[in-house]
């Protein structure tokens, strides 16, 4: 799926508006066969901020609530208000809620999820793991420490200074809250993860660097003990080793 929200800045553009248009009406009529789908937002889809090639396209129309009977023919079609499809009859409480076009013969009213700024920030993070997990996210973007604090920090070298004396592994969820004490700004995003996207997390920026996150054995206070991802101190002066001798 392909999302272009507050889509009127994009085909208002002087420069690129008219190729974005012209783009958007082949996504739209070609893009379904190769499993691309056009979603375009806008609050007020009149022909400035909606090119009439790309809106006599768009075969599914959802409209949450409106001011009056431009707006609400705009989004859902022609003379529908006077069909007595309105989605000006909702109100303020309604989140969420409008009228679906195109789906099925009839417009239905359906309900959507309501998602908050706190809600929204969870799902993104869970997300982003969950990429991370399935190797399709990297670099920067992954939360590569490398990439974006600069050659001055080494991740394995923050890594082995958190271990405690005496401790040869430790869980991955242990560490990154440990990296979190140490460099707050750069690894305390991640200690705001769940424990299991921690443990992803930690497991794709140690990658690149060959190292792997085995099961190991721990035990929690007054808790029975289990097995978790986690790093072998060893495992991270071997690499360390390995990167000295290449530098030299």
């Amino acid at each position: 799926m392909f999302i272009i929200d507050e889509c009127q800045n994009l085909f208002a553009h002087p420069t690129f508006g008219a190729e974005a248009a012209e783009l958007s009406i082949a996504i739209i009529k070609l893009g379904r066969a190769l499993g691309v789908i056009l979603l375009l937002a806008t609050q007020r889809p009149d022909k400035d901020s909606l090119p009439t090639g790309v809106s006599a396209n768009v075969g599914i129309r959802f409209c949450l609530r409106v001011m009056g009977q431009v707006e609400n023919d705009m989004v859902l079609g022609t003379s529908m208000y006077r069909n007595g499809v309105r989605a000006t009859t909702f109100t303020k409480r309604d989140k969420g809620i409008g009228y679906l076009a195109g789906e099925s013969d009839d417009p239905l009213i359906v309900r959507t999820y309501y998602v908050d700024n706190p809600t929204a920030d969870a799902i993104c993070e869970r997300a982003k793991a969950a990429r991370i997990a399935a190797g399709t996210l990297t670099g920067y973007a992954a939360g590569d420490i490398e990439v974006a604090a600069g050659p001055e920090i080494s991740l394995i070298e923050d890594l082995i200074a958190v271990f405690g004396a005496g401790e040869d592994k430790l869980w991955s969820q242990t560490l990154v809250d440990r990296l979190a004490e140490l460099r707050p700004s750069l690894y305390g995003p991640w200690a705001e993860l769940e424990p299991t996207a921690k443990a992803q997390q930690l497991a794709a920026a140690l990658k690149p660097h060959g190292i792997t996150t085995p099961q190991v054995w721990g035990q929690v206070e007054n808790s029975r003990g289990r097995n978790l991802k986690g790093v072998h101190l060893d495992h991270l002066n071997e690499a360390l080793d390995a990167t000295r001798r290449t530098d030299t």
